[in-house]
């Protein structure tokens, strides 16, 4: 009986031993402390969707033994399953987040509550660009790794333009003639799908470029401090000049019922000559049917055009990981010029880069390079807004051209409200 007991305890005692090892979580919840977990907002055969799967390959075949998992979510989903997770201590190992503060993910509001890991014992930091740095640090330290700038712009169709002895715009008046021109034509100007509202920052922030920030560039840390206000003549401006578009049927009188795969399909279909898009949007719009060409909008009154141009969301390493130091040793490798995980990594910029001597691979956007170059951009506004700003804004410019019950004074009022109700959260 006393052998038979023996046994048996022997059997437990191994029993809870094995359970005990197989219980050995990561960061990320995966049961298994080999693993690094990794989320991102895209789709499969997007480019982060593309860019994973090639990081999955290269640390599984260069760390013998880790694996990688990582989930993609599109962007409504993503925001609030990582919020989750995060809250409940189940961060991901490495996350994208967005630069400044744009969006509850954003570097700012991720670093100031802990969420990620300082990176100032990086390699390569300064091998990029001023812009890219100083978009996803906080408090003058680096939080994360992004590889491109992102570019807001307008798609055109260059064969349209030729046929009607149109040029590229350089002024907004100049603008204007272009699309009264194609619409005598019967051709639609522009279409929007402002049926995904995010849309309507497509074309606000790359007036605003030129409206708001050359005159002020300080206007928006100035919000905070009250010396301005969306409600000054700038902003009111702004929204009325985008607002023309719409009133002069300009812009495809359907857009508040078509979402952003319509309208870019519509473009596609050259049953319109321009969308206001970024350049992340080029796999969507690359097609054998007509030249295509990418400039900035140019809400200018007078001298050169600005384009609206913003650091790219980028990955960050959660604080709590268990593989810290591995994913240091992995982004190091990720910005050193010459490593495949460089390689894999500069990819997912679309057009411009934050590293430093990249040159442009992509002909479409040379019509940008000049505006790039000489420093005549400035970043999309909401990320410098606390979020939620941008979705007032969005709101009720579509309540104003869907009702005509309102006018752009009353859309900057309402911004404002919005942008005082959450900088005092």
């Amino acid at each position: 009986m006393k052998k038979v007991l023996t046994i048996i305890i022997t059997m437990l005692f191994i029993m809870i031993l094995l359970t005990a090892c197989g219980s050995d979580k990561s960061s990320g919840g995966t049961g298994n402390s080999n693993t690094i977990t990794v989320m991102a907002s895209g789709v499969k055969n997007g480019t982060q969707g593309i860019y994973l799967e090639r990081f999955k390959e290269l640390v599984e075949k260069e760390y013998p033994g880790t694996k990688v998992e990582y989930t993609l979510l599109p962007d409504d989903q993503y925001y609030t399953a990582l919020k989750s997770k995060l809250s409940t201590g189940q961060s991901p190992d490495m996350f994208l987040v967005q630069p400044k503060k744009a969006s509850a993910s954003s570097v700012e509001e991720m670093a100031k509550a802990g969420y990620i890991e300082d990176l100032s014992d990086l390699e390569n930091w300064d091998k990029l660009v001023e812009q890219g740095k100083e978009d996803m640090s906080y408090k003058g330290k680096p939080y994360a790794l992004s590889s491109g700038i992102g570019v807001l712009g307008t798609w055109y169709n260059k064969d349209v333009f030729k046929e009607n002895n149109l040029e590229i715009p350089k002024n907004w008046d100049e603008f204007l003639n272009a699309c009264e021109v194609l619409k005598k034509a019967g051709i639609t100007p522009i279409v929007m799908g402002d049926k995904d509202s995010f849309m309507i920052q497509f074309g606000m922030y790359q007036i605003a470029a030129n409206q708001v920030y050359p005159n002020n560039p300080d206007f928006d840390n100035q919000l905070y401090t009250g010396e301005t206000n969306f409600t000054d003549t700038l902003w009111v401006n702004t929204i009325t000049l985008y607002k023309e578009l719409y009133d002069k049927g300009y812009v495809t009188s359907n857009s508040l019922g078509l979402g952003q795969p319509q309208a870019q399909q519509i473009f596609k279909d050259q049953q319109a000559a321009m969308i206001f898009d970024g350049d992340f949007s080029f796999p969507a719009l690359e097609n054998d049917h007509f030249e295509l060409g990418f400039m900035g909008l140019p809400a200018n009154d007078t001298g050169d055009s600005y384009i609206a141009a913003a650091t790219a969301a980028g990955y960050a390493i959660s604080s709590k990981s268990e593989h810290k130091e591995m994913l240091k040793e992995i982004f190091n490798k990720m910005s050193d010029g010459e490593s495949a995980f460089y390689d894999a990594w500069i990819q997912t910029a679309t057009s411009f880069t934050t590293y430093k001597g990249v040159e442009l691979s992509n002909p479409v956007f040379n019509d940008v390079i000049p505006a790039f170059e000489a420093g005549r951009s400035f970043y999309w506004c909401n990320q410098a807004w606390p979020s939620g700003t941008e979705t007032e804004m969005q709101a009720k410019f579509s309540e104003m051209i869907g009702t005509g019950k309102l006018d752009p004074k009353d859309v900057a009022k309402a911004m404002q409200a919005k942008f005082d109700e959450l900088k005092s959260e």
